[in-house]
């Protein structure tokens, strides 16, 4: 597997050694800088071939968001690990890759780390993806592809920057869609939104467990300004 320069920037530096001591145990990271604040790295990121930039958003100096806001290398994936809860959609209106809470706990890195490479193949494939809808089913193509899938067998919708991940029992396509304007052609009854990353189809619901929905044998997050629409949506919905 290709090796990922990465760059972890945060003010807090209990939290940046124990994001690199958890980034040290993927042997396709190799971590080639680590910051205390945006502007320390600035020659760095100018001059190493950095893909993957972790970095905080409430430092001194300038934060995060208005920092990444100043970064003109389309290569650069980001993603915000932070504190602070109520800065998540200016972070994506970055269109960063994820945005992690702390305290920071493996398995959700891990998570950050798979929809990276996720977004990294797709890239590096280079292929055209397009989309048709009708009335029950999509047409999907990928490339020379083209599949049908049947609404009915969407599980749920997975946002990756300006793509959106779809995925069914059988397996898991691709788009060129962003998630809002995939589901302005969904029947709204059918499917709904949970989070900035994900919307599902409701009668795949299994349940809810605190912060998250199962769905297919799936925990998917559920965000907090949804979490009252989905539980109306599901009391109606029996």
């Amino acid at each position: 597997m290709k090796i990922l320069n990465c760059v972890v920037i945060d003010d807090n530096e209990v939290d940046r050694s124990l994001l690199e001591a958890y980034l040290s145990k993927y042997p396709f990271i190799r971590v080639t800088g680590s910051f205390s604040n945006p502007v320390e790295s600035l020659d760095h990121l100018q001059q190493a071939n950095t893909e993957l930039l972790f970095v905080d958003i409430d430092m001194p100096v300038i934060n995060g968001i208005d920092f990444m806001k100043s970064v003109q290398q389309p290569a650069l994936n980001c993603i915000f690990v932070t504190a602070h809860p109520e800065y998540a959609a200016d972070a994506f209106d970055v269109q960063a890759v994820d945005y992690i809470l702390k305290p920071i706990k493996e398995d959700r890195l891990d998570r950050a780390v798979q929809r990276t490479l996720e977004l990294l193949e797709i890239r590096s494939k280079a292929i055209q993806y397009s989309l048709f809808i009708e009335s029950d089913y999509l047409m999907i193509k990928e490339g020379t592809s083209i599949s049908k899938v049947n609404i009915g067998d969407i599980e749920y919708l997975e946002a990756l920057t300006n793509y959106t991940k779809v995925i069914t029992a059988k397996r898991k396509y691709i788009t060129l869609n962003n998630l809002k304007n995939f589901l302005d052609y969904l029947p709204t009854t059918r499917f709904i939104r949970i989070h900035r990353s994900y919307a599902v189809a409701l009668d795949k619901i299994e349940g809810m467990d605190k912060n998250d929905l199962l769905i297919a044998g799936q925990r998917l997050p559920l965000g907090k300004t949804f979490r009252q629409e989905v539980k109306r949506r599901l009391q109606e919905n029996g």
